[in-house]
């Protein structure tokens, strides 16, 4: 069950990540932080509260590399029964302090469930300003043989708070950018979006055998990422 929460690897598939290019000093997205607000629309629950899956020792958590947020819990999450998006969500809204969420209810989308014999996994997919966020959700798995308790949840999720989607690089820049090092038509329109971490982005098509697009960063002008094209 763990290795299917490599959660540092589940943006990534079918991915090209590197770093180059046309760049500029780099800049950040984000000014100075005002303080964040304390309290949540519903009770908060501690790490200390869950305990190990049966056959287990202990419970299983994971954070940021910087040691940060938490982005994996593999445990029993708490008794109650989560059977649709709603109880999900809320749930999900309950770990909020513990896992580095700001306002699930306004930023996560229900994405859908994945059914399986012996459990159910709620994924919801990222938003801000109405922009989903490439590459960054929240996934809860309940326990069908255990009364639907909840038993993994999973983030890539985006710190958004002060986040500005006013891009530093002009979308003609961009297309510059990418025609440093792939053709570009003359009819390329670059699309604004964001990618996980959260990075302001230029989408730029190319004419390529085994590149889609490139993704520019907004803020410097930096290509960050390659998409490949899907085989046919």
């Amino acid at each position: 069950m763990m290795d299917k929460r490599a959660v540092a690897a589940a943006v990534m598939s079918c991915c090209v990540l590197l770093s180059c290019g046309c760049s500029a000093k780099k800049k950040t997205n984000k000014t100075e932080k005002n303080d964040r607000p304390v309290t949540w629309s519903v009770e908060q629950r501690s790490l200390d509260e869950i305990t190990p899956l049966k056959g287990e020792e202990n419970v299983f958590i994971t954070r940021d590399e910087d040691g940060g947020a938490v982005r994996l819990i593999q445990g029993v999450l708490g008794k109650e029964a989560i059977k649709d998006e709603k109880s999900a969500l809320d749930f999900i809204a309950s770990l909020s302090r513990e896992m580095g969420f700001n306002d699930v209810y306004s930023e996560m989308r229900f994405g859908g469930t994945t059914d399986y014999s012996d459990r159910v996994d709620y994924r919801f997919d990222q938003y801000f300003e109405d922009m989903e966020i490439i590459g960054s959700y929240i996934e809860l798995t309940v326990d069908k043989s255990d009364g639907y308790k909840p038993i993994i949840i999973s983030s890539t999720y985006s710190d958004t708070w002060e986040f500005s989607i006013k891009p530093k690089v002009s979308s003609a820049a961009a297309v510059m950018c990418a025609a440093d090092n792939y053709k570009v038509s003359k009819e390329t329109a670059p699309k604004l979006a964001i990618y996980s971490g959260p990075i302001l982005t230029w989408i730029v098509p190319v004419v390529d055998d085994k590149i889609a697009e490139v993704y520019i960063n907004a803020e410097n002008g930096n290509t960050f990422h390659r998409e490949l094209k899907v085989s046919q």
